[in-house]
């Protein structure tokens, strides 16, 4: 196991991947909790008969600095005091439809994904470009990138 852990190490576990019940006293109560905690989330998964030897095998990894992403750290394991949450660090949107509709559809989605305690990329190749006319609006086309301020 890690033997020293600097004063900014404990205090980055403790804001960001220590598990905290609704009234934010600590679950895991040692960094080797969360490491028990990630390990038996992600062995779950595993055939009945492999989860024991997978969560030791989770737990030797753990133990000896390997560091899943953030997302996994902070919410593996964690479903009865985060339940809204995900595993997933990054997600990638769909393609943003060229209408008013489509692009609202898009900032509802990154919302919802955010609040999930994920990250959104977006692809802008399907909005018309600067300067083409908008139907019904008798309007030039705005630029992509003040779309892109209200879907960060």
């Amino acid at each position: 196991m890690i033997s020293i852990i600097r004063r900014a190490s404990v205090d980055i576990w403790d804001k960001k991947y220590r598990l905290k019940d609704y009234d934010a006293n600590p679950v895991d109560v040692t960094i080797d909790d969360t490491f028990k905690r990630v390990a038996k989330a992600l062995s779950e998964v595993e055939e009945t008969d492999k989860k024991d030897q997978c969560y030791e095998e989770f737990l030797w990894a753990l133990r000896s600095g390997a560091i899943p992403a953030g997302r996994i750290m902070s919410n593996a394991g964690s479903m009865e005091y985060k339940p809204a949450t995900s595993t997933i660090n990054c997600t990638v949107s769909g393609s943003i439809q060229d209408s008013m509709s489509g692009i609202l559809d898009k900032v509802t989605e990154a919302g919802l994904t955010l609040k999930a305690g994920c990250g959104i990329g977006y692809e802008f190749s399907t909005l018309r470009p600067k300067g083409a006319y908008v139907t019904g609006g008798r309007r030039i086309h705005i630029r992509p990138f003040i779309i892109y301020g209200y879907l960060r």
